[in-house]
Parts: structure tokens; sequence; C-alpha cells
């Protein structure tokens, strides 16, 4: 069994199987939502406060020309321990994770949410979470990172491409 994430506009470019699951994992749902997905689950989304500051920073970031601000926003704010914190103190996150791991054995689940770019968001911190436990289970970010511009925008012509999700991430102590 496979567990994929994508954002809401990959969910027709990567076409989910017709068996698999897709679950919304965002806290701030628009209409369509509900139309592309099987159902969204908010308390899997980052905390209101976590999500807001994050955003906040990105935009900073962005304002002030950072070449890379959701990086720049990731670690500012402590997005992936706050994140992993949130999703293992409380109850409701660790039933749903108990329930999608069950899921995952015996059927591709689909998370998807509002972020692209897996390197940056909760998704990719969720799906470790849920098949820690499983054998057997494969994880598939759709895009694949390896292939994103990593915080190329029309304005920055120097960055560097194809960066790997590993380049991103976080020693874990």
């Amino acid at each position: 069994m496979t567990v994929h994430t994508t954002y809401f506009g990959g969910v027709s470019q990567f076409e989910p199987a017709d068996d698999a699951e897709v679950i919304g994992v965002v806290r701030y749902p628009k209409d369509f939502v509900e139309r592309v997905t099987d159902r969204n689950v908010p308390a899997l989304a980052p905390p209101a406060n976590l999500l807001d500051a994050y955003k906040t920073v990105e935009a900073s970031a962005e304002a002030d020309g950072a070449a890379f601000p959701s990086d720049v926003a990731w670690q500012t704010v402590r997005f992936e321990p706050r994140y992993l914190n949130y999703l293992r103190s409380f109850p409701g996150p660790q039933a749903v994770i108990e329930e999608l791991r069950e899921r995952a054995s015996e059927r591709d689940i689909w998370l998807v949410c509002w972020e692209k770019d897996c390197r940056w968001c909760h998704r990719r911190l969720l799906t470790k979470e849920i098949v820690a436990e499983l054998a057997d289970v494969e994880i598939v970010h759709h895009p694949d990172p390896t292939t994103l511009d990593v915080g190329r925008n029309e304005s920055d012509e120097e960055s560097s491409p194809n960066a790997a999700l590993a380049d991103f991430s976080t020693p874990e102590a």
C-alpha cells in the first residue's frame, strides 16, 4: 500500500485510483474541498496559531526578497517540532492517525492540502507519523520534491533547481 501526498491542484493531475481514499487535511477548507476529497480532517491540519505564524513569516520573507520564503518561515516558527508535538500531544490527532494507519495497511490513501511543495508542508510530517509503525507501506509525494525548483520565482533566476528533500530536512535528534 501507499500513502500519497499532494496539493489540491494535484488531485486531478496525479489521479488517485478509484479505490483510494482522498483525505483533506486543512484547517480552513474552501467549498470545493468536499468535491475533490472523500472528507476533510481539520484535526490533522496545523493548529491555527502555528499556521498563522508560518503564513505571516512567509509573507514577510517574500516581501523582503528572501530566496526561500517558505524555508525561512519553516525554520523561524520551528514548524516541524511544533507540529509533531501537536500531533503527539492531543488525543484527537492521535485517534485519527491510528485510524489512518489501519486504512493505509488495507489500501492507498492520499493526504491533500494547499501547499504544492512537501518540503514545507505538514503532509510530509503527518505521512511519516502514519507509516512509522507500518511495514510495507510506501510514501509518495506528488509532485516529487526533487523535480521542483526550490525557491524559484519569476524574479529569482539564480536559485538552485531540483534540490533534494534531504537538503531541507532538519537532522533528527
